[in-house]
């Protein structure tokens, strides 16, 4: 029996993915600890890994809804991170450590204790290879550039003061560890067939939540299900869910509507019969009665849908989700908006 450990970022699109595969260590008699913040707590002890906590700059932001360009916040969230978990891990003494392809502080942690190194990237590898990567990250470069300068600068700052070797901020987002398993497969993949035997492309990583809770599974049965979530982190758009409900209100769809916490259900108006609007639902049990999903195009939400055969209609909130609703278009995967 091998021990490892996990390291995440606290937000849902980064940490869904990672759960099956700690219950397939876990139930192969590996013994898994998991860092992350006290909210996730039950989702990891669901999975059979033992909880590590730590406080998070990031999930101080997303509570107070101000959610910040993610590359720029990361040395600060580094900085405020690995002095709570280092120390706690050298004690561990584990074989590896896995951890999820934004968290910085995962690699610094490996390279400090000296331990093998996992990369779990749970969306679209980006390099300055690839014609989509460069102009994305050109965009984000102009768009962001007095954010991303300071946090080149805390980049440099926490390299230096912990001994390791000087990287620019984009060599530390772009890391390749010895193994990297991506999520998602080499076809969806932009220029998947160049990249070299360090990244396995797994494909959808997927397993029952166990959080159906009181949803009502049986208002689906009897017509075709349109399932509607623009994730967890920009969902604050109250004017297009009144446009969901104009839309296809009245009509023979059951439609699932996930809103999130940041919108008022009772601010929208009257709520059609054949809706049910929940700020979150059990995504896996309705993907699996879905005709249609109409989504943000996060990479997780993404293949859950194909995995279940479900086409989608993207509308891209952040980040790489544009060129993952081109992706999925130029697949015949669904439509992008």
């Amino acid at each position: 029996m091998a021990r490892g450990v996990f390291f995440n970022i606290p937000y849902h699109g980064h940490t869904n993915a990672t759960f099956p595969v700690v219950r397939e260590l876990v139930d192969r008699g590996e013994d898994i600890t998991y860092y992350l913040t006290e909210t996730f707590r039950p989702q990891v002890e669901r999975a059979g890994a033992r909880f590590q906590g730590y406080r998070s700059l990031l999930e101080t932001e997303l509570t107070a809804g101000t959610v910040g360009f993610l590359p720029a916040r990361l040395p600060a969230e580094s900085r405020a991170v690995i002095p709570q978990v280092l120390e706690s891990v050298r004690a561990l003494k584990p074989d590896y450590v896995v951890y999820e392809g934004a968290c910085m502080w995962g690699s610094f942690v490996a390279n400090l204790l000296g331990l093998p190194g996992i990369s779990l990237r749970t969306t679209l590898v980006l390099g300055p290879h690839l014609a989509a990567s460069r102009a994305f990250m050109q965009e984000r470069m102009a768009r962001f550039a007095p954010l991303l300068e300071q946090a080149s600068k805390d980049v440099a700052s926490l390299l230096s003061d912990f001994g390791l070797p000087p990287k620019s901020l984009w060599e530390m987002m772009g890391h390749v560890a010895p193994l990297n398993l991506v999520c998602v497969p080499r076809a969806f993949q932009p220029g998947g067939e160049t990249f070299d035997a360090r990244h396995v492309f797994v494909g959808p990583s997927i397993r029952a939540r166990g959080d159906v809770g009181d949803f009502p599974l049986s208002r689906l049965e009897g017509g075709p299900v349109l399932y509607i979530s623009l994730g967890t982190l920009f969902n604050a758009w109250p004017e297009f869910y009144r446009m969901c409900f104009a839309a296809f209100g009245g009509t023979p769809w059951r439609v699932v509507l996930a809103t999130g916490n940041a919108v008022n259900v009772a601010e929208l108006g009257p709520v059609p019969d054949n809706f049910i609007v929940r700020p979150s639902v059990p995504q896996l049990e309705v993907l699996e009665r879905a005709s249609v999903f109409v989504t943000h195009g996060g990479a997780n939400s993404l293949m859950e849908s194909f995995a279940y055969g479900v086409p989608v209609v993207v509308l891209p909130q952040m980040a790489e989700q544009p060129i993952n609703a081109a992706r999925s278009e130029e697949l015949g995967l669904g439509l992008a908006l």
